[in-house]
């Protein structure tokens, strides 16, 4: 995004349309600017006067009432420069911080409308890193393009004209060369240092990334002993970063010693010409301190202008990455109208559809199927023969390559997203959860719901002896990814969130695959229940979860290849029953070597 584009899209966020009060206020700091701005340029002048008003008055009276009377605008205008730029910065202050608020609560929405693969190739830590660095990279750029570089060059130039119009062409030319090798040295150099800021970006994001990375699966770094091992990709992150940011501190001695030089040399030139000019009677010892003056005025802007530069320009390389996450697509409906009403009928149809999620690797060739309302149908197989895919594709987190999916006799394509996701209820295989109370991460099924329902979704999930032993209840912190509470505690709760919302189409994601038989059992029988006249579809690689189910579809290598109930099944004696063979044959040898376990216990 080029910088007219990125003024373009910023410039909103602080002229708010509707918003009459920030839009006074923002004119308002500007009236404040403008005083402030003539304030400063009031008092050389009033300075030089004051200097020479001390020889110019014989009677004492008129002495004191000139010399005083001058001394007191001088401090008048000083006090009145420093009071406005206050008040200035108050009133910009609530224009910047509605306009960093607007602009994070808009990046958070757009980040969690991307497309999943987004989110799957990025660290949490980075984009987190991104947001902040971003939004108040915006408040520095626009607080010092309005308020600082723009008036520092106005006042730039209204101080060479009144060094013109006051002590000749010769001290406003000699003025506007310095002023020029100043600016070309500050541009040259500050580019030339960018690339240390980009490094150190860089850098900074990679270390978020494992941070987070690393603190999310904290368990599976103890359970591997590998703390030494994430310190020192930490470490190798941090050293990165290190070595960026002395390489920018070095760099900026060097733009701060040559800035200094040219500054010393100009006023030097100037001033020694004055001081000639003074001793020839050409210039007054008041021309000579306002001169002075004059010139201290115009550095120190010049100055403060040079690292204000710097922090524009780093500030644009602090916007690249949000910048980039903001031009990203968003999950779109390409169709004008979009159906959003109730489901007259749930029924699933999924008609020769195809996927891939690279165009070299097909994972669902041609699947066809039918799932009609209240109906339960399982979809097994071995790993990697496309069974997750289904249901991502279900959800529209991806979008069939070739073939049409409906839900209620209308095209996916033709649902909106979100309001197909509200439609379906998820009980994943990994219940991650909210580092919050067991009632935030159920209620999150609807938010709406009130206390009694959530007790409800609960009772039928199986929680319900389980919060009558907490003495918090609901109230009860389940830790990061909801790591306070055992596997099978956290698929109820899932299963209770599913409840909760209360969906037309029940999608079971292999979610008891990780749990012991017994959990699998009671659990199994929490899902059976809620699957009850409504339209479910069980994504399944323990075949037991599936035997009751009304019809079975069995996926090998993205085709369909079974279909029937499990009785059916077995007799045909395809690979569904060479799948269920497998399982005995495990259970059997399950079952010997805990007999050998025990025979080992008892002779010892």
């Amino acid at each position: 995004m080029r910088f007219s584009q990125q003024v373009r899209f910023l410039w909103p966020y602080f002229w708010v349309s509707g918003r009459a009060d920030l839009r006074a206020k923002l004119i308002a700091a500007l009236v404040c600017l403008v005083l402030a701005k003539v304030s400063n340029l009031v008092t050389p002048w009033l300075l030089g006067q004051t200097v020479d008003s001390l020889d110019q008055f014989s009677e004492a009276s008129v002495w004191m009432l000139g010399a005083v009377g001058l001394v007191c605008a001088y401090v008048i205008s000083r006090l009145g420069a420093l009071v406005f730029s206050e008040i200035r910065e108050v009133l910009f202050t609530h224009v910047s911080q509605r306009a960093i608020r607007a602009l994070s609560k808009r990046t958070f929405e757009h980040l969690h409308r991307l497309p999943i693969d987004f989110h799957l190739s990025r660290h949490t830590g980075s984009l987190d890193r991104l947001i902040d660095r971003g939004t108040k990279a915006v408040d520095f750029l626009l607080r010092y393009v309005a308020f600082n570089i723009g008036p520092t060059l106005i006042e730039l130039v209204v101080v060479s004209v009144i060094v013109w119009s006051m002590f000749g062409g010769l001290y406003a030319l000699l003025i506007a060369i310095i002023m020029c090798v100043y600016i070309i040295l500050t541009l040259k150099v500050t580019t030339w240092r960018l690339r240390f800021r980009r490094h150190m970006n860089d850098a900074d994001n990679s270390v978020a990334g494992r941070m987070v990375d690393s603190f999310i699966n904290v368990e599976t770094v103890r359970l591997f002993t590998n703390e030494d091992y994430e310190a020192n990709r930490i470490d190798e992150g941090l050293a990165a970063y290190e070595s960026a940011a002395n390489q920018s501190r070095f760099s900026l001695m060097l733009l701060n010693l040559s800035q200094t030089f040219v500054v010393l040399a100009g006023v030097s030139s100037v001033l020694i010409i004055a001081v000639f000019d003074v001793k020839a009677g050409t210039l007054t010892v008041g021309g000579f301190v306002a001169l002075n003056t004059y010139m201290l005025q115009a550095f120190q802007p010049l100055n403060y202008l040079g690292s204000v530069y710097r922090g524009i320009r780093q500030s644009f390389i602090d916007m690249e990455n949000l910048f980039d996450v903001l031009d990203e697509q968003i999950e779109s409906d390409p169709t004008p109208t979009l159906a959003s009403g109730a489901l007259t009928c749930a029924e699933v149809v999924f008609d020769r559809v195809r996927f891939a999620y690279q165009s070299d690797r097909l994972i669902l060739s041609d699947v066809s199927f039918c799932v009609e309302e209240g109906q339960t149908v399982a979809i097994v197989g071995e790993t990697g023969s496309g069974k997750t895919t289904i249901g991502r594709l279900l959800l529209r987190m991806y979008e069939p390559t070739e073939g049409v999916i409906s839900l209620g006799g209308i095209d996916l394509k033709n649902w909106n997203r979100t309001h197909v996701r509200a439609m379906i209820g998820v009980v994943p295989q990994d219940a991650v959860l909210f580092n919050e109370s067991l009632r935030h991460n159920i209620g999150y099924g609807r938010v709406t719901a009130s206390d009694e329902e959530i007790f409800e979704a609960c009772e039928t999930a199986g929680l319900g002896p389980f919060l009558l032993g907490l003495p918090d209840g609901l109230d009860t912190q389940v830790g990061a990814r909801g790591l306070k509470l055992s596997g099978g505690e956290k698929q109820r709760v899932a299963i209770a969130r599913a409840v909760l919302k209360q969906p037309s189409v029940l999608l079971f994601d292999e979610a008891t695959s990780s749990l012991d038989t017994a959990t699998e059992a009671n659990i199994q029988a929490n899902l059976e229940a809620i699957s009850q006249s409504r339209t479910t579809i069980i994504v399944a690689h323990r075949l037991s979860t599936v035997i009751h189910a009304d019809r079975i579809l069995v996926l090998d290598k993205g085709v369909i290849v079974e279909s029937g109930t499990h009785d059916t099944l077995i007799k045909k004696g395809g690979l569904y029953a060479r799948l269920w063979q497998a399982r005995d044959d495990e259970s059997v040898d399950a079952s010997d070597m805990k007999n050998l376990d025990r025979s080992a216990a008892g002779e010892s």
